[in-house]
């Protein structure tokens, strides 16, 4: 059985176009809907269970998008695992196709072409029709939350971090490196997702968004995990601005006209790279790493992994402790973290 979880907050706009694309898109195949909610202020969780999904709520005000997983993950009943944002619409084939390949090949989990639609008060004004840059089969570089994995893989690797603001997905792919997991990337479209934030922060609301501090609690789990190296690799460009940038900031403090054209050429190289990449605008966030790492390791802390079933009353609720099933092996907790 396929168990699908949805996560969300304050999503009704777009929840009920991705639950119904999950119903109508999994028609023959025999599955359970999940939603997890954090914290909504709307009727997310009515517009879900009107929809016919299992809805939990997650009791602490500090949520993540991996503590809602993990939530969901512990509440599945499936073999496969498929891993949705409410603002995403699952389009039809790309299970049944994942599932064949999943079934006739060493592949563990798998993911597809995502679409982006961006909003602007309801209004289009931007679409990314291939999002990872997929064209061909290929083991995963990278993955986002949308994608379907077997729940053994999943626990083998420890399952969602749940105390990571953002850049959850790329900590779980460096511990799925660790554990041998291999997910496949299929060049047929998997998700349509509808991206209400990108233009609606505003410049100083994209360069203080707290998911900027994301990488470096990302690092911090990742070394409690023991797959840093993998991190590393995985966002290997991040951290080698970062390295560099670093580099300059020290020449700067050691004074001297040399190390100000030293710096100024390593910046002017670094642009030019990211120029030739046509990622002119991630200059910028790469400069911000400079300050958004070590940012994110002082603030990474852990969070309650409590949750209810809803409509019930929490006080009666059936909840399972968070950390019922995917407990890490005594091997990843030393090494004192950073």
């Amino acid at each position: 059985m396929l168990s699908v979880v949805v996560i969300g907050r304050n999503e009704a706009s777009d929840l009920g176009g991705c639950l119904r694309s999950v119903r109508e898109t999994l028609t023959h195949v025999d599955h359970e809907l999940i939603y997890v909610d954090s914290g909504s202020k709307d009727d997310s969780l009515s517009i879900a269970r009107r929809n016919g999904a299992q809805c939990l709520r997650l009791r602490t005000p500090q949520t993540t998008a991996g503590l809602a997983r993990r939530a969901g993950a512990l509440e599945a009943r499936g073999d496969y695992l498929l891993f949705l944002d409410g603002d995403m619409h699952l389009q039809p084939g790309f299970v049944e196709t994942a599932l064949t390949v999943m079934e006739t090949s060493g592949f563990e989990g798998a993911t597809g072409i995502r679409h982006d639609v961006y909003l602007r008060k309801g209004r289009v004004t931007g679409e990314n029709l291939n999002y990872y840059r997929c064209t061909n089969r290929r083991n995963a570089p990278e993955f986002g939350g949308a994608i379907l994995l077997r729940a053994a893989a999943l626990e083998k690797a420890g399952g969602w971090a749940s105390n990571i603001r953002a850049c959850e997905e790329a900590e779980l792919h460096a511990r799925f490196n660790k554990h041998g997991v291999r997910v496949v990337e299929l060049p047929i479209p998997m998700i349509r997702h509808y991206d209400r934030a990108r233009n609606n922060r505003g410049v100083w609301g994209a360069l203080i968004a707290s998911r900027r501090l994301g990488l470096g609690q990302a690092l911090v789990n990742a070394a409690r995990m023991r797959c840093a190296g993998a991190l590393f690799n995985r966002e290997r460009v991040a951290f080698r601005c970062w390295a560099a940038d670093m580099l300059c900031v020290t020449a700067l403090c050691l004074g001297g006209r040399t190390a100000l054209w030293v710096v100024a050429a390593a910046q002017l190289l670094q642009l030019l790279a990211f120029a030739l990449l046509g990622r002119t605008s991630g200059f910028l966030g790469q400069k911000l790493l400079l300050l958004y790492l070590p940012a994110g390791v002082l603030s990474y802390r852990t969070r309650d992994e409590n949750y209810d079933h809803w409509p019930e009353n929490p006080r009666n609720a059936n909840q399972k402790e968070g950390s019922s099933v995917f407990e890490y092996a005594d091997d990843q907790l030393g090494g004192g973290g950073i």
